[in-house]
């Protein structure tokens, strides 16, 4: 049997067959070329899955044949094609308004053209992987998250740019924020004072926050932690791996969650239930074992191990 997904795209084609699929998935399949994605704009063009994830032969040809056809996708994943450019991504955001998942991660080609154009088309977005997406910067992460307030999932992991100017606007418009990566957006800082970004936290305007990754942010301090436990009561997993200024201070802060949120049923003050946490690397903590954290945070069963990489699954 052929197990080349391009070769059974093209079979099922040939037999009529692929019209049937409305999710078509071809993770780290062989063969899955522009002529692919074209057959799939012929044949399939109702879809509203489509997983290209790890797929490397096809490029922004191939993007711009599905979007002449496919038009009512809703999930979209590019992960790891380093060949696709803003051209071709852009061609399928400006059709594909219906996207509410769409996963860049790795497409290190797109720049704030590709993003923006993608903000202002598909304003239903609920989910945004821009991992390693080194191009773009605070301009287009703020145009995105002007338009696409639904977000509730944002991963700019190792993507480096951010600074608390992109961080401001994030944690300004997209109030249904559940999960939020950072990490190695070495130029956030608030040793001159608390960044507009966290003031935004601090203020309640994120309550949804449930995940946030903040590992290598090496410029933040306790005031960042201090104002998550102000304003994210919900917030159940955060990342800090060799954040070298975070000391007790901040995590005590953490750990008394928000001082303003009261229980439904009692006037009894709400703490944070965290229940994950990445504190490697973080030298001012020097016990950093399990019981010491259960004692700050009573609710925790994960404690990440050096080299851990976040995890990014509901609970």
């Amino acid at each position: 049997e052929d197990t080349r997904a391009g070769s059974k795209i093209r079979e099922l084609a040939l037999e009529g067959a692929l019209s049937k699929f409305g999710a078509i998935d071809l993770e780290y399949g062989h063969e899955v070329s522009n002529e692919t994605l074209h057959l799939i704009s012929m044949h399939a063009a109702s879809i509203s899955h489509l997983n290209l994830n790890a797929c490397q032969e096809y490029d922004d040809d191939g993007l711009l044949h599905l979007s002449k056809s496919c038009t009512r996708l809703e999930s979209l994943s590019l992960y790891w094609n380093v060949r696709v450019t803003d051209l071709g991504i852009s061609g399928i955001a400006r059709v594909c308004t219906g996207l509410t998942s769409l996963c860049l991660s790795g497409c290190k080609h797109l720049t704030d053209v590709g993003l923006n154009e993608i903000a202002r088309a598909c304003t239903n977005l609920v989910s945004l992987d821009l991992t390693r997406c080194a191009k773009v910067t605070d301009a287009s992460l703020t145009t995105t998250s002007q338009f696409c307030t639904k977000l509730r999932k944002l991963l700019l992991y190792a993507c480096a740019s951010p600074t608390n100017v992109g961080v401001k606007a994030i944690f300004e418009h997209l109030h249904e924020l559940e999960n939020v990566d950072l990490c190695g957006s070495h130029m956030l800082t608030d040793e001159v004072g608390l960044p507009q970004g966290f003031k935004q936290l601090s203020e309640g305007k994120v309550q949804h926050l449930r995940r946030i990754n903040l590992g290598w942010c090496q410029g933040i301090s306790d005031e960042a932690l201090v104002a998550i436990g102000k304003g994210c009561p919900n917030l159940h997993y955060i990342y800090l791996l060799g954040d070298k200024l975070v000391t007790p201070h901040g995590l005590e802060a953490l750990s008394q969650g928000c001082p303003n949120a009261q229980s439904r049923s009692s006037d009894v003050k709400l703490a944070i239930r965290l229940c994950g946490l990445d504190i490697c690397g973080l030298a001012s903590v020097e016990d950093r074992s399990m019981s010491a954290m259960q004692k700050l945070f009573p609710s925790l069963t994960f404690l990440a191990k050096l080299g851990m990489a976040p995890n990014y699954h509901e609970d």
